[in-house]
């Protein structure tokens, strides 16, 4: 991947068909981008023609992330004209295409962003958001915060949702993205808590192009079985992680979690399913992988380098902070993903015709692992004493979600090219 970040003051024919592709790509797997329906030929035409015009009367600043020949993102930054407020820029629009999500071009988009301020003496960035929705929570943890609100600010199918408005001067943004040494202040608990979830919810692996293979509406069995086979080695170790995280954690209500996790997944009990190894050998079984061919497997090189990062952690009580970060936040958070709203187990049945006793082990862990991953924030925001340690499991959260990314990379190239 060779991402540029550019500022074009003219669209040519091809950003202009990348601009359109990039609101038509977030209209399907968002609703916060402001239309219901795809963006037809003379509606993305009136929508580049508008963007160039403001361009043109110098209103409005694009800047374009390609990788090669696509246009993976997009940014719109406008101002007023009024003499008082020339220091104020606002973000008025901001898309990263749905498969690179998750694949750390926020920060780099801006720090570019903070780039064409400082040269254009913009001071202030202000942006507007509806309430609770994702993009609000990247923006808090980049540390945009509230100036204002409004409650009717977004109808969606009739209903009515809140809005907010944020501000950061580009200062404190460039400061916040840029490398973090431990001579700096401890970042506040509710601050750091913002952190981890953001670090989980910017790479997310089901728009990984070997996952959107399996899930684009066409069953492709042999692939999926594959995937699968890998995925189990995974699960196989993940009850040692917990196990290692309690034998570490010092006494207390952490503890006592950890507890409660280690023995929902030996027993099933409180989601009165089954062990939950047992549940992916299930979902195994029925997708056609015979036990002798299950136990045969073994990792490929990337996901074995995931599972040995993990282990390596969480053995080494020094590392403890770090070991949880990788296991409690940035693993179990991987089954909280969504495709358009979707989780896999309500992808899979629809494609595969699968059951809701085969799926098990997905739906179980979509909703246990909500809890978990709040526990596991909770559980490394509490022990990070030091910005050393802070810093240290954020740097893991980010490395353990790119080593999942990598995995599917590893299974995409031996599998699916």
């Amino acid at each position: 991947m060779s991402v540029q970040y550019s500022w074009p003051t003219l669209i040519d024919m091809a950003a202009g068909a990348g601009i359109v592709a990039l609101y038509n790509d977030a209209i399907k797997h968002t609703d916060v981008i402001g239309y219901q329906a795809a963006l037809d030929e003379a509606q993305g035409a009136a929508l580049i023609a508008g963007i160039q015009g403001e361009l043109q009367r110098g209103e409005t600043a694009l800047m374009l992330i390609r990788d090669g020949e696509q246009c993976v993102g997009m940014v719109l930054l406008s101002w007023s004209d009024m003499p008082n407020c020339r220091h104020i820029a606002t973000l008025s629009k901001g898309i990263i295409r749905s498969d690179y999500q998750g694949r750390g071009l926020v920060r780099d988009a801006f720090l570019s962003i903070s780039d064409y301020c400082d040269a254009n003496n913009f001071t202030l960035i202000m942006l507007d958001v509806r309430e609770n929705s994702r993009p609000h929570k990247l923006w808090q943890s980049l540390g945009f915060t509230e100036y204002g609100r409004v409650n009717d600010y977004a109808r969606i199918d009739g209903v009515s949702h809140p809005g907010v408005y944020m501000q950061q001067t580009t200062a404190a943004l460039r400061g916040r993205l840029t490398t973090t040494t431990p001579s700096q202040p401890m970042l506040s608990h509710e601050e750091f808590k913002l952190k981890l979830r953001y670090e989980l919810e910017s790479r997310i692996t089901l728009t990984h192009p070997i996952v959107k293979k399996i899930l684009d509406g066409t069953p492709q069995w042999d692939l999926l079985r594959r995937v699968t086979l890998q995925g189990y080695q995974l699960t196989k170790h993940f009850l040692e992680y917990i196990e290692t995280l309690y034998h570490h954690c010092p006494r207390g209500v952490h503890k006592k979690r950890l507890l409660f996790n280690m023995f929902e997944e030996e027993t099933g009990r409180f989601s009165r399913t089954s062990n939950h190894v047992v549940l992916m050998e299930n979902f195994v079984r029925a997708i056609g992988i015979q036990d002798a061919e299950r136990d045969a497997a073994i990792a490929l090189p990337n996901t074995r380098a995931l599972i040995d990062y993990r282990m390596d952690l969480v053995r080494n009580r020094h590392t403890f902070h770090m070991g949880a970060a990788a296991v409690m936040i940035a693993s179990e958070g991987q089954n909280l993903e969504t495709a358009a709203g979707e989780a896999r187990h309500e992808l899979l049945p629809r494609i595969y015709g699968l059951t809701e006793a085969d799926l098990r082990f997905f739906s179980v862990h979509q909703k246990e692992d909500v809890g978990h991953v709040a526990e596991g924030i909770s559980l490394v925001a509490d022990i990070c004493t030091t910005p050393t340690m802070q810093q240290e499991a954020l740097e893991v959260v980010r490395k353990t979600c790119d080593l999942f990314y990598g995995m599917y990379d590893g299974m995409y190239e031996a599998y699916a090219t």
